[in-house]
């Protein structure tokens, strides 16, 4: 769905002194031209005549769609484009909230106490989520998402812009992108300077009562002579999340927790998140253009897991047979830490050549790792022989990427049609290492023991892909019909056999996995006229198992450790063939898309499944299909001066057959209708913008499993307001879930209407699902 097009913890005291004082300067400084808007923002007209300045709509670019700038409404795909200003003026606080009014994407939030860190999952897109969306920063991966982790590894509040294209680009971005691309942009030096002097610093601060977040952000750029320098740093402060409207008793699950901490309730959490940034650009002739780039992200949160210390553990207390697991806590601590940098160098040059316009290479190093850290003391009082422990656990994954990406560009006449190929090659070789350690002492009598390879555990593997590409757009009858056409071939390698000190189940020892495959794009778009445009278009992807779904071996899973997750090296690539058409229109004042799809997966690989006829084993298998259908449309019309009214909606239905010949059933990660409706007034004349947003969402109607919760349909309705005193300062206000409204996302998937056993309702209580009540935002940019 196409982008709306936009427009223009406990708060530190240093930082209350600091922003008062920057205020009260920038107050007093003279005015000074205001910065160029981008290419996809709303410009106004200078008020020369004492008359009411006009807004001027501009058309809204996406890079990432073609791998070079094209009008939105130019490319036989459904993207979305959040702008640096929408990112600012709705004060984003993370990529669940970044996609609050996208529907169709949606990012969920994990609650469970076995990973209590709130941390957010990956990008649903069109129904499929996880690893099936590639996330990429200025071209470079985002590590993927095991059992029991997570791919929250981008900051939005200081990215340049984000682009979502919905289905499949594997043509351009890899062949695993089934469900869709998420294409960070990062800041600029030119992003600051505005040419009335060789610098520019900018800082921005913004704080949200939904986890008392408080964030601050200075970023500076220079340029002198063929250079130019960027430089950026940020830090974010936070507490648990208050969930207001969740129920203490547990709503309709109960809640089986001891009072001391009640089913409403996250764990008392603090999180630290830092990014930084820098870019030192060469141009050494109008040619070329060199550009030195190292990014850094971290965030660590400590929660204090205070449940059930003091108190007994009622997993086991009706369990007479289990005393030995029986026990109470006297303190538990958990740390996660979250890590992302990237070092990268490309290189742009325009050559002009009769066969050759340009050529793009770009080589970037990015490690990245998630640690966890449990320090937990029991007391196992029940026993015949009372005893302490102190438990460690620590459960580390870490990618590296080593990447490489040669992009060329040549363009020519043939006879009637005009042709723009864009070919090269994308490669990248990633190391990924899974540790699980559990280190236990005795207190009473001093021994400690250790044991290696706990949890998800996997060996280390080298993946190697190794890509070719090339597509042509091809431009006929009078450039009225674009045709794009596109091949990859995608190659795999999987090599999990140099890890020595691995030591797999037996009967499973991991082998190397090598694929190769042919992948096919088409994209068609027809001028009716200078309004009006249809489009379709075709796509394929393919992806490979990971690699801890191909050799996880673990039988220390679970709160007993009984539970074994044993591999299946027999998993077969997941495929996928998307159609799309729609119909478009670009007025004046506002445009539309409209538009259906249909994606057909075979071999959905689902995670830890139960192994037929194996008790307490889990194992991930291939689905026959899954096949998701749906509606999207998008719009924005200035339906009176400076009053805009937008609107965006989401409907998908999908079926699934686990195995050939069986009964199809209702495939959950189909999200029903979900409409965004917006009304957007801008006073020019008063430097203000208001915006009024409603959501309006369906009930979930179907479910594979009979007993599956259903989220209600609800409404909820968001405002917020952009004031700038002066061109040098802008001050954001947000109110979100004005009516302090308790519903359910109809997004939510994975919860019973009644709970399995007690336990499931004590370690994830539905309640904690439960969508945020009323929450404010507040945030300021002042530029020097």
């Amino acid at each position: 769905m196409l982008g709306t097009l936009s427009f223009q913890n406990t708060i530190n005291h240093r930082w209350l002194k600091a922003l008062s004082a920057s205020v009260a300067l920038l107050a007093a400084m003279p005015a000074h031209a205001q910065t160029a808007p981008e290419k996809n923002a709303v410009k106004q007209s200078q008020n020369t005549e004492g008359e009411s300045a006009e807004v001027i709509r501009l058309q809204t670019i996406t890079l990432s769609a073609e791998r070079a700038a094209k009008n939105l409404l130019d490319v036989a795909m459904s993207i979305s484009v959040i702008d640096r200003d929408t990112l600012d003026r709705h004060q984003v606080r993370d990529i669940q909230d970044m996609v609050r009014y996208e529907p169709g994407v949606s990012v969920d939030r994990q609650t469970s106490l076995t990973n209590p860190f709130g941390q957010l999952n990956s990008f649903n897109i069109r129904g499929v989520g996880g690893n099936r969306v590639q996330i990429l920063v200025d071209g470079a991966r985002v590590q993927e998402r095991t059992t029991d982790g997570s791919r929250d590894f981008v900051d939005p509040f200081n990215m340049k812009s984000v682009e979502i294209t919905r289905g499949p680009n594997s043509v351009l971005w890899g062949a695993d992108a089934l469900g869709g691309v998420v294409f960070f942009r990062t800041l600029d030096a030119d992003d600051l300077l505005d040419g009335t002097k060789p610098w520019a610093v900018e800082t921005k601060f913004g704080y949200d009562s939904f986890d008392k977040s408080f964030r601050k952000q200075i970023t500076g750029a220079a340029e002198a002579g063929d250079f130019k320098v960027l430089g950026s740093f940020g830090h974010m402060s936070s507490s648990e999340p208050d969930m207001s409207k969740a129920r203490a008793d547990g709503g309709s699950w109960g809640c089986p927790r001891e009072s001391i901490w009640p089913c409403n309730k996250a764990f008392p959490m603090d999180t630290d998140a830092y990014n930084g940034l820098m870019k030192l650009q060469w141009n050494p002739s109008a040619d070329h253009e060199f550009k030195l780039t190292g990014e850094w992200f971290e965030r660590n949160t400590d929660v204090d897991q205070t449940y059930d210390s003091g108190a007994a553990n009622p997993l086991y207390a009706s369990m007479p047979a289990y005393y030995s697991f029986y026990y109470q806590n006297e303190s538990w601590d958990r740390s996660l830490k979250m890590q992302r940098a990237r070092f990268a160098l490309d290189h742009r040059w325009t050559v002009g050549a009769s066969w050759l316009d340009e050529v793009k290479w770009n080589i970037s190093y990015s490690p990245q790792k998630r640690d966890t850290t449990s320090n937990q003391i029991r007391n196992y009082s029940l026993l015949a022989t009372p005893r302490r422990e102190k438990r460690i656990q620590i459960r580390n994954y870490s990618e590296d990427f080593l990447q490489a990406d040669v992009q060329l560009t040549s363009s020519f006449d043939l006879g009637q049609t005009s042709h723009k190929f864009i070919y090269g090659f994308a490669g990248d070789i990633t190391k990924s290492n899974y540790d699980g350690e559990n280190i236990t002492t005795n207190l009473n009598t001093g021994v400690t023991t250790v044991a290696l390879r706990q949890g998800f555990n996997f060996p280390k593997v080298e993946t190697i892909r190794a890509d070719f590409y090339v597509q042509d757009e091809i431009k006929l009858l009078d450039e009225r019909l674009t045709l794009t056409p596109g091949l990859r071939l995608a190659t795999y390698s999987i090599d999990p056999t140099q890890d020595g000190d691995y030591v797999p189940l037996e009967g499973f020892d991991p082998e190397k996995t090598d694929k190769t495959r042919l992948i096919k794009r088409l994209g068609a778009i027809y001028k009716l006229d200078d309004t009006y445009s249809v489009f379709a278009s075709y796509g394929e992807g393919f992806k490979m198992p990971t690699a801890q779904q191909l050799f996880v071996s673990s039988t220390s899973i679970g709160a007993t450790s009984m539970v074994e997750v044993i591999p299946n090296p027999n998993l077969r690539p997941e495929f996928v063939r998307s159609y799309e058409a729609g119909l478009r229109g670009e007025f004046n004042r506002g445009y539309f898309s409209a538009s259906t799809f249909y994606s057909d997966y075979k071999d959905f690989i689902r995670g830890l499944q139960p192994v037929p006829g194996e008790a307490d084993k889990y194992t991930s298998d291939n689905v026959e299909s899954v096949k998701v259908w749906g509606i999207e449309f998008g719009g924005e019309y200035e339906v009176y001066n400076n009053v805009f009214a937008n609107a965006a909606l989401s409907y998908m239905r999908g079926d699934q057959r686990v195995d050939a010949g069986t009964e199809k059933t209702p495939f959950d990660g189909a999200s029903p209708l979900t409409t965004v409706l917006g009304l957007r007034y801008i006073i020019p004349d008063w430097n203000l913008e208001t915006e009024f947003i409603g959501t309006f969402a369906s009930g979930v109607k179907r479910r594979a499993d009979e007993n599956a919760f259903k989220p209600s349909s609800y409404t909820v309705f968001d405002a917020y307001a952009k004031w700038s005193p002066t061109k040098h300062i802008d001050v954001n206000f947000g109110v979100e879930n004005i009516f302090d409204k308790r519903y359910f996302p109809n997004t939510l998937t994975g919860y019973a209407n009644t709970p399995e056993t007690s336990s499931v309702a004590n370690v994830n209580p539905l309640e904690m699902q439960v969508a945020p009540g009323r929450t404010f935002k507040v945030g300021a940019t002042m530029r020097f």
